[in-house]
């Protein structure tokens, strides 16, 4: 069965871009939001969660404007993406994700905890 594939926005008010990046590809800012532990080797990472653990491949990124990884026991090649935006007209920087579900239920699920590593993206940037 294909999965689902979902993005979810999240303002980020006037941070800069350069400031968002330091936290979506290097070890300590990752540290900061996105896992208890995270563990680098080239492109390999791995991602502690308490005693869960996750392999990703960093698939490709650009500097200030988004990275991807893919889940290494991932048969189906999916992917999940952090996307930096700017909007023009506000002046305002977004965090846009986009992951993949198994279903409906799961996305939800998956949204949820997104929402939740976001929240803790934005305490540590000092956004509330």
């Amino acid at each position: 069965m294909a999965k689902i594939k979902f993005t979810i926005e999240y303002a980020m008010g006037h941070t800069s871009a350069s400031r968002l990046w330091g936290f979506l590809h290097n070890v300590p800012g990752l540290e900061a939001w996105f896992a208890d532990r995270v563990e680098q080797d080239g492109k390999h990472y791995v991602f502690y969660w308490g005693d869960a653990m996750q392999e990703a491949a960093l698939v490709s990124m650009r500097r200030d404007v988004y990275v991807r990884f893919h889940w290494v026991d991932d048969e189906e090649r999916t992917f999940f993406e952090i996307r930096i935006g700017h909007s023009e007209l506000t002046d305002e920087t977004s965090l846009t994700i986009t992951d993949f579900a198994d279903d409906k239920d799961d996305a939800a699920e998956l949204t949820e905890l997104w929402n939740q590593q976001v929240d803790n993206l934005k305490r540590n940037i000092g956004i509330n």
